[in-house]
């Protein structure tokens, strides 16, 4: 169980926000009432996900929820879906993140 000191913010928006836990070194993706817990390597596979047209998927017409973006998640069967300013701020967490993590690992190197 991680307390509060534990979680480093990369990057924070209205609706989520992806953490660095210090005591197991995994990330946290939380947006809206969904987290999920990533590795390194899952936390950029993620991010490749949001980029590649192929796992996007565009509806011509809205979910009755007004969602209109379908992205496929890591568990079989279940299917994330967002509005297009939702999938904006979305990929923008995981940019601010990255870019974090990038300037993290290019100041340990000169050290």
């Amino acid at each position: 169980m991680m307390n509060d000191n534990s979680l480093r913010i990369l990057s924070q928006s209205e609706h989520g926000y992806i953490g660095q836990c210090s005591c197991c070194d995994h990330y946290n993706f939380v947006f809206g009432n969904f987290l999920f817990i990533f590795t390194k390597s899952g936390l950029h596979g993620f991010h490749n996900v949001l980029y590649d047209k192929s796992q996007v998927q565009i509806l011509e017409i809205p979910l009755p929820n007004g969602k209109e973006v379908i992205l496929p998640s890591p568990i079989p069967n279940f299917m994330l879906s967002f509005s297009k300013s939702e999938i904006d701020e979305v990929k923008g967490l995981f940019q601010e993140s990255l870019l974090a993590l990038e300037i993290d690992r290019i100041f340990s190197e000169n050290q």
